[in-house]
């Protein structure tokens, strides 16, 4: 279940907290709303929501930060083993395979999500009257199940960011999209060696200076996520004790980004003043998490503690995680939480809410990576095997059925 070369289990267990973390968000978006709107009419907790996203330690519920190193993360591994045979193959087999891998699972949960709208087992409206989260009331809202779902399953979900059945769906095109980017980019430059880091400065300028503001960090996290394959190969000569203190220090500045307020800062505050001039937020996260990644590239001190089997097991099921636990969120724990609002306080039966979610997740997932995201993978693997068989072949065996 958990088969994965040494060298890089790390890299999953990163993928996996990353998706933990998302799901912290979106747990806290629907049930404590007040870090989000910073209105004290929405509070549970005295006010303390507000305060949070003010906090040093806020970087553990910043979705847009875990998201900026699911993207970094996706341009490292995707060029990594490329990088290391230097086979071309690599990149064509990778780019053939690409789409269905991650269709697989997406279907998969654009089909369980439908059967939940159909059947009326989401309660997320019941539980924003209580919780105040407008953002909550307003998925899974829609009509024409059908309709949307048809366009989810051929459009919308691959290649437009549509969250209609699964909020997580909206980073699904740029996933997408910039993992076609890093094979293609690598296939151009696989001839021209010499000229390929300059080339990648000069794509992430294009990305940070002409691109749409809103995608602009995110592309550009792929770009930095290859440039971390030169990374590793440069890094290697140091010595120990020196990467040791310079993968400590880029982990502490990774989390000071990635607890960079999202919501308004406080007025007055050096943050105010910067966002005055330039919106800095998804920067910052882009930035902190490419230096999350490069701290664990450096350091086989924390590679070690990111391949410990807890990570990587959440890494095995990462993917599935990140698709599930909103429909979970929706469906299951809104459940159990209005089961329990009568007869406990806000508070507690959130609590419980949120205890009895985190096994059922971590089962549902586990379920889903094995026989639908193992799947997936298999499928791209024979779908690729098919199409780069020579044509005389694929003729002969038809004649043979015949």
């Amino acid at each position: 279940m958990l088969k994965q070369h040494e060298s890089s289990a790390y890299l999953d267990g990163i993928r996996g907290v990353a998706a933990l973390g998302v799901f912290l968000n979106h747990f806290s978006l629907d049930f404590y709303c007040a870090w989000w709107t910073q209105k004290p009419e929405h509070s549970h907790l005295n006010g303390y929501e507000m305060q949070f996203p003010h906090s040093l330690i806020s970087f553990i519920n910043q979705g847009g930060y875990f998201v900026a190193i699911f993207f970094v993360l996706s341009g490292y591994v995707l060029s990594r083993k490329y990088f290391l045979a230097d086979n071309i193959e690599i990149l064509v087999s990778g780019l053939h395979r690409r789409f269905i891998r991650l269709y697989i699972p997406i279907a998969f949960i654009l089909i369980v999500s439908y059967l939940l709208m159909a059947n009326h087992l989401y309660f997320n409206e019941a539980v924003s009257r209580i919780s105040f989260s407008d953002l909550f009331s307003k998925q899974w809202s829609f009509l024409e199940l059908e309709e949307r779902l048809w366009y989810s399953l051929t459009t919308g979900a691959m290649f437009s960011s549509d969250p209609s059945f699964d909020t997580c769906l909206w980073t699904i095109s740029y996933e997408f999209f910039g993992s076609l980017f890093v094979y293609a980019f690598l296939i151009f430059t696989h001839f021209t060696k010499r000229f390929r880091l300059p080339m990648m400065l000069i794509a992430i300028c294009y990305f940070v200076n002409v691109y749409t503001p809103v995608s602009s960090p995110f592309y550009t996290s792929f770009m930095l996520g290859m440039t971390l394959c030169y990374t590793e190969k440069w890094i290697t000569q140091k010595s120990m004790p020196m990467r040791t203190i310079i993968a400590v220090l880029l982990f502490m500045v990774s989390l000071l980004l990635g607890s960079s307020p999202f919501c308004s800062p406080f007025e007055g505050s050096w943050q105010e003043n910067v966002k005055n001039i330039w919106d800095y937020t998804p920067w910052c996260f882009t930035i902190g998490a490419y230096l999350m990644v490069l701290a664990f590239v450096i350091s086989p001190l924390l590679q070690k503690a990111g391949s410990l089997l807890p990570f990587r097991f959440l890494g095995y099921i990462s993917f599935s995680l990140y698709l599930l636990h909103p429909i979970i969120i929706g469906s299951f724990t809104s459940w159990i939480f209005l089961e329990l609002y009568p007869a406990y306080s806000y508070n507690n039966s959130v609590l419980i809410a949120f205890t009895t979610t985190i096994p059922f997740l971590l089962l549902v997932s586990w379920l889903m990576a094995r026989y639908v995201d193992q799947f997936g993978i298999r499928l791209s693997h024979k779908a690729y095997e098919y199409i780069k068989r020579p044509a005389g072949k694929v003729i002969s065996k038809k004649n043979a059925v015949k």
